[in-house]
This record gives structure tokens, C-alpha cells and sequence, in this order.
């Protein structure tokens, strides 16, 4: 019933399905790293610490503290105009980029290269190319990745992992600062190349698709992979391919198909493809009809 499937929604079993889905839960370990990237890679440890992080750098850390936070503002809404016309894969990328070579510039700086006063361009730098990828992109994705049934459950699911993340972030900051003294920004530097790696392999492109072509997309992907693994072995005994990995995720990924779709069914949810009858239409052939049982009359 409704109030069944709702209900299943709602729970943890949702989570449990996720995760036992191959084409579910590869997307939620998608948007789970896509979490982990946008706290790990020190943008609150520049918002916590900031005016720590300014002492001695610039004659009045508040100016600094100021200044990030009215880039921060601004870059916003830069970031909302890049939404409409970029990919969201290019956003990250750029953003990631531009962060790795900001954490660069910043170390540089604290090594003694540069003048004091290049650390705030960098910090700013820093802040900027975050609120046009990593910062809203991670939460945007989710909800172009998942079908409405999933949302909740990934976004509660990111919400968690962002979190966690964060207190991390927060908690050791000071001590990498002081462990590490000049280089304490070369940990971010390491998850956003990392990060930017990830893009470029794993991460699918959301824009201009819907959570249903995102999952025919993994697996059409899969079916390419075992056509060309077909292909390679044509020559090789039948038997061989038995145990094939690729085989067997795309049996798995099929399978699930399969499953979904007479769940589907069951519950009065598939499309049959069949188009609605306009009214006009509708309305022609029932005079038509009455026209030819009364005789015109």
C-alpha cells in the first residue's frame, strides 16, 4: 500500500536498500566523498581560525577576518549565476584547482617568499574558488544523483559524514598548526589533489539528467566494459569468463534492474511509456460514437 511504501521510505530500510542496490550505492559513496572533500579540505579551519591565522600576518586580524568573510558573501552569489550555464564535474575541478593552488601560494607565503600581506590574497583566493565548487555543489548533487524516495535518506546520510568531518577539521586544526608551523596547510593541499583525482575518474556528470538516466548511464557503462572484455577474450574457452568481475556486476546491476522495475509494477508506479488522451481528442470520438449508434439523430 501508500502508507506502506511510505513508511519504508522513511526508515532505515531505505538506507539498507541504498546500499544493497550496485547502482545506488556507488552514487551514495559518490556524494559521501563529495562531503568529506568539502570539509577536509580546510575551508573552516580558515573560517574557525581565521583571526588566529591572521595574528602576526597583517596588523589587525579582525580586518582580515572581515574581509573573508565579505568574499565569502560575494562569491555566493558568483557561484549561483555558474550553476545555470556549468557542468557540474568543471565546477568542482575548477574549484579544487583553484583551492590546491591557493594552499601552494600559502605555504610559500608562511615559508618566508612572499610578503605577509600575499597570504590574505591567498586566503581570499582560498574562499573564493570554494563557493564555486565544493561549497554548494556537494549538497546540489545529492538531489540531482537520488530519486525523490532516496533524497532524505542521502541527504541525512551527507549531513552526518559533512559533519563529522567538520568537528575533525575544527578539533586538530591547532595542532597541525602547531606541529607543522608553516606547512599546516599542506594536508589540504593533499585531499583536494585527491579530491580533484577522484573527479576526473569516479564522479558522474548530474547536470541536464535525471536520477533515471544517471543509473541507465552505470549501466550502460557496465554493458560497454563487459562488450569490450567480451571482445578481448573472443578467441579464450567459453568457461573462462565465468567468474568474470565485470560479469558478475552486470548480471548484479541487471538484476537489480529487474527488481526495481516489478517492484514498480506491483505498486502501479512503471512507465509503460503509453501517452495520456487529450480531451479534444476524447471528446471527437464519443460524438463520433453516438453519431453512429443513433444515426445521426
Amino acid at each position: 500500500s501508500c502508507g506502506d511504501a511510505e513508511e519504508r521510505t522513511n526508515s532505515g530500510g531505505a538506507f539498507v536498500a541504498m546500499i544493497n542496490d550496485d547502482r545506488m550505492w556507488k552514487l551514495l559513496v559518490c556524494s559521501l566523498i563529495l562531503q568529506m572533500a568539502q570539509q577536509l579540505c580546510g575551508i573552516n579551519a580558515v573560517f574557525y581560525y581565521s583571526t588566529m591565522f591572521f595574528d602576526g600576518l597583517i596588523e589587525n586580524p579582525l580586518i582580515g577576518t572581515a574581509i573573508v568573510g565579505g568574499v565569502n558573501v560575494a562569491a555566493t552569489y558568483v557561484a549561483l549565476f555558474l550553476m545555470e550555464s556549468s557542468n557540474r564535474r568543471t565546477l568542482i575541478l575548477w574549484s579544487a584547482g583553484g583551492m590546491l593552488v591557493s594552499c601552494i601560494g600559502l605555504v610559500v607565503c608562511l615559508l618566508g617568499y612572499f610578503d605577509k600581506m600575499a597570504s590574505l590574497f591567498f586566503v581570499v583566493t582560498f574562499v573564493s574558488f570554494f563557493e564555486i565548487g565544493l561549497g554548494p555543489i556537494p549538497w546540489l548533487i545529492v538531489a540531482e544523483m537520488f530519486e525523490a524516495k532516496y533524497v532524505a535518506t542521502a541527504m541525512s546520510a551527507s549531513c552526518q559524514v559533512n559533519w563529522a568531518c567538520n568537528f575533525i577539521v575544527g578539533l586538530l586544526f591547532p595542532y597541525l598548526q602547531k606541529s607543522l608551523g608553516a606547512y599546516s596547510f599542506a594536508p589540504f593541499a593533499i585531499v583536494l589533489l585527491m579530491t580533484i583525482i577522484f573527479v576526473i575518474i569516479w564522479l558522474p556528470e548530474t547536470k541536464g539528467t535525471t536520477p533515471e538516466e544517471l543509473r541507465e548511464n552505470i549501466v550502460r557503462s557496465l554493458s560497454t566494459m563487459l562488450q569490450l572484455s567480451d571482445e578481448s577474450t573472443n578467441d579464450a574457452d567459453t568457461s573462462s569468463s565465468v567468474g568474470n568481475p565485470i560479469d558478475v556486476e552486470w548480471r548484479r546491476a541487471m538484476d537489480s534492474l529487474r527488481r526495481q522495475e516489478e517492484e514498480d509494477m506491483k505498486r502501479g508506479l512503471f512507465n509503460f511509456g503509453f501517452q495520456p488522451i487529450e480531451q479534444d481528442g476524447l471528446s471527437a470520438s464519443e460524438s463520433d460514437w453516438r453519431s453512429r449508434i443513433t444515426g445521426g439523430a
